[in-house]
């Protein structure tokens, strides 16, 4: 590598990256080879294959990537411990804030803090312990509107600076407990806060301080845009500031599909058209001056979008950009990129996980790399020069970058090349003109032309993303790929950019030097390869001996299919999973077959602000790499269980559809709210399931309903009363799927004789009250109880209902607690794993 310091940043950041996404387990294995790769450093010889003059370098790559590799595997630990604490007396200093119409959100240091009651919290904090463990901790602060639709009373006038006393819930999030699931706690720690505080009451003055001059620019802004419609100038705020807060969601919804998202983050393309305005506007200055005030320009833009995590990691790697155009040309900047890269990880270790610098730095990466191979391609020379950059350089962004995309999202915007050609150099127009009017909002005859302008431009770009979001499979769910996928993505551009050529000659040398190692350890095993290298010995012209590499290759592959055959996961041992999915307050669970098929039992919540299907079902088995199900069988109306399937079906194939046989109750509005669109009691894709089917699986398994025994009217709660009831059976054990079933169902089945025993139980409507028959649950026996539930205002799970298993020596599993839950059944034995398996069971 030419610039050395490349190399020893990219295996700092290199060893980081392993120490934080490898498993535990794994991380004991590859410090047992860094050892031992370390001792052969010992025994290092000057005719080795990189000589005698490489061996410091190879010191130095090798500690550095150790290093990372400690620093990020321990990373983790810095995080806060998840709390949960009610009615905390909260004083601090307002660092930011956002007023909204129905929500207020800041950012607050911890001052001092202290409890309402007794001082004794069930988590074991007495006063003087909750003081120490938050002071200088900082939060995000919410404070919802009241009743009347009003933020509550000195609220409204708060400003950033100001001393605040005032009672809140505070909230430390907990581990994620779901695979590919939104890692809260991570997101918060790399952007500095502990967790969130949600404010009950009004607040007390204690000092009034000063706001920033880039705060009161930002509230300037947003009152000289309230002659404007506010939807078209939440978005405008959205791309100028990085504030999603005042998007409708159809609006975000439209640009995530067209692959134009990122604008609203105020993160990388935001800080390039900031820097290409800056660029543009210092074109008679001298190279360093020009440089400079770009570099100002950015450090200003960082500062007016509130210092936040994403605009201020673009504002470095494009500070680092910038510094490059300094030296020499793609070496110096690409030094610049991997040193702001390392200085950001050393800073906070975490920012290694984060997929926002993971994005930004990849990006950033292939506009050094990529850019200039895709210009010498020849029929982008035919393309006019205004378009020829920005469509190499849209290239080069989105090949360094879609991998990342797919394994953090599942979703590839296929139409989001062209969007983010044409489409997104109009949005960094908006973002241009709009800044310009941004710093003239101290003049409303100054400001208003610019910001006119601007939301004319935004209102037709609207209406374009609005024609090409609506064109078929403009963008796709895609199952998960695996890190194979990533490494021969990465791999590939690797060899492309390193030479092809360069890599076979290497290559090439390293066989000959193996071959002449093996003849001096063991000749008989060199004979036996021999034949597999027979031109390697014209040592006068290696280069050109690249045909006798061919059977060397044939040999090498049999031995690499040989190895993935004996540790291919179809030769694991055959177990059926079922995996209760943490959907919050709802049901979701998924039943997978040893062969790999699939059914979904009901798909959680769906509401105005949140639907469980899309955001957390959806990713959930693209994630687990399931792209079809055998069946979608939903247990009833209710929408913490039917809301999510139209997300889940409308974008995986489904075979069909089950349904409980209820009549007439199949054609209410509740039905007709929650299947998907155009499916009626008539589609031959919807199935009526009724007490004695049976649903065969393979492996022999399969699902039995067991209720309900009939329609039951005039109950405590009719729709729960007559939920679908399975139990599913595999090899001598069996889980009892009980839905949302109340205490008259669970009379119906105990009255019809159906055989109740079972290993695990699914403990009925969440933990309700309703369903806590203690004759009925002292028929059964189960080894394990499992309860979905999520944040409630119904008091779900009820404390008698854990009181009574506890009382039992029963154990609890919880998806609030202990996230998503797999039972794993295997003949003669059954293990349950939990998504956080450090959280207490009940």
């Amino acid at each position: 590598m030419k610039d050395p310091w490349i190399g020893r940043s990219a295996s700092l950041l290199g060893g980081g990256l392993c120490g934080a996404f490898l498993p535990e387990q794994l991380r004991v294995w590859v410090l047992g080879v860094l050892f031992l790769l370390g001792v052969r450093l010992l025994f290092w010889r000057p005719r080795d294959f990189f000589g005698k003059v490489y061996r410091p370098e190879i010191l130095l790559l090798s500690a550095s990537f150790l290093l990372g590799f400690m620093y990020g595997a321990f990373a983790e630990g810095a995080l806060p411990e998840p709390l949960t604490l009610d009615n905390v007396e909260i004083s601090g200093v307002l660092k930011d804030w956002n007023p909204g119409a129905d929500k207020s959100l800041g950012i607050l240091m911890v001052e001092d803090a202290d409890r309402k009651d007794d001082g004794q919290s069930k988590t074991g904090y007495d006063p003087q312990e909750l003081e120490r463990e938050l002071k200088g901790q900082t939060y995000r602060l919410t404070v919802y509107a009241n009743k009347l639709g009003q933020i509550p009373g000195e609220w409204q006038r708060v400003q950033p600076g100001d001393h605040l006393r005032f009672s809140a819930r505070l909230e430390r999030p907990k581990p994620v407990g779901t695979p590919g699931a939104f890692d809260l706690r991570l997101y918060n720690g790399v952007r500095g806060l502990s967790g969130n505080l949600t404010v009950k009451g009004d607040a007390e003055f204690l000092l009034v301080g000063r706001p920033s001059l880039t705060w009161k620019i930002r509230q300037k802004v947003r009152s000289r845009l309230a002659a404007w419609d506010p939807q078209e100038t939440g978005v405008l705020e959205g791309i100028l500031f990085g504030d999603s807060s005042r998007i409708p969601d159809e609006v975000q919804e439209r640009y995530k599909v067209t692959g134009v998202l990122h604008v609203f983050a105020a993160s990388g393309s935001n800080v390039a058209f900031v820097m290409a305005l800056a660029w543009m506007v210092l074109v008679f200055t001298p190279k360093p001056a020009r440089i400079g005030g770009s570099i100002l320009a950015l450090f200003f833009y960082a500062v007016l979008c509130g210092g936040s995590a994403p605009v201020v990691r673009a504002t470095v790697l494009g500070v680092a950009l910038l510094l490059g155009r300094l030296g020499r040309g793609q070496v110096s900047a690409l030094r610049w990129l991997f040193l702001a890269g390392t200085g950001l990880f050393i800073l906070n270790p975490l920012i290694i996980r984060d997929l926002g610098f993971q994005l930004s730095f990849s990006a950033a990466w292939g506009l050094v790399v990529l850019t200039p191979l895709i210009l010498q391609k020849a029929w982008l020379g035919r393309l006019p020069v205004f378009l020829r950059y920005p469509l190499a350089s849209t290239m080069a962004a989105q090949l360094a970058t879609l991998p990342l995309l797919i394994t953090a999202f599942h979703r590839l915007s296929l139409i989001g090349l062209i969007v983010n050609v044409f489409i997104l150099f109009i949005l960094g127009s908006v973002l241009e003109v709009g800044l310009i009017g941004v710093i003239s909002s101290f003049s409303w005859w100054l400001c208003a032309p610019f910001f006119q302008a601007s939301l004319w431009l935004l209102t037709a770009t609207n209406e374009i993303l609005k024609v090409l979001a609506g064109c078929p499979y403009a963008d796709v769910w895609v199952i998960n790929p695996g890190w194979l996928f990533e490494i021969v993505w990465y791999g590939g551009i690797g060899i492309i950019v390193w030479g092809k050529e360069r890599l076979l000659f290497l290559t090439k040398v390293r066989l000959l030097y193996l071959k002449r190692r093996l003849e001096a350890l063991a000749p008989g095993i060199a004979l036996g390869i021999g034949g597999a290298l027979p031109r390697l010995n014209n040592e006068e012209n290696p280069r050109h001996d690249l045909c006798g590499l061919n059977h060397w290759y044939w040999r090498l592959s049999c031995v690499l299919v040989l190895v993935l055959l004996l540790w291919s996961p179809w030769n694991s041992p055959a177990e059926l999973e079922v995996d209760l999915i943490d959907v919050g307050q709802g049901d979701a669970i998924l039943i997978r077959t040893p062969q790999k098929h699939a059914i979904l039992l009901d798909a959680g919540p769906r509401n105005e602000q949140f639907d469980a299907g899309e955001r957390i079902v959806l990713p959930y088995l693209l994630q687990t790499g399931i792209g079809h199900l055998d069946a979608a069988l939903i247990t009833h109306e209710h929408q913490d269980h039917i809301g999510g399937i139209r997300a889940v079906v409308g974008n995986i194939p489904t075979d069909w559809i089950g349904v409980p046989d209820v009549g007439e109750r199949l054609d209410s509005e509740e039905w007709k709210a929650g299947l998907p669109v155009g499916l009626t009691s008539n589609s031959p894709e919807l199935k009526t399931l009724r007490t004695g089917d049976r649903i065969e699986l393979d492996s022999g398994a399969w699902l039995d309903v067991l209720g309900p025994q009939q329609v039951l009217h005039d109950t405590h709660s009719d729709p729960n009363n007559n939920s679908l009831v399975m139990k599913l059976n595999y090899l001598g054990q069996n889980v009892f799927l009980t839905a949302d079933m109340e205490q008259e169902e669970m009379e119906e089945l105990a009255a019809a004789e159906v055989d109740l025993e079972t290993d695990v139980f699914k403990e009925p409507h969440h933990g309700s009250r309703f369903s806590l028959d203690k004759p009925w649950l002292d028929s059964i026996h189960p080894r394990a109880v499992l309860i979905s539930v999520g944040k409630n205002t119904f008091g779900h799970p009820a404390p008698e209902v854990l009181q009574y298993w506890e009382d039992r020596h029963i154990p609890v599993y919880r998806t609030d607690e202990q996230g998503t839950i797999k039972v794993l059944l295997r003949e003669g034995d059954m293990e349950i794993i939990a998504g956080r398996p450090d959280t207490p069971r009940r």
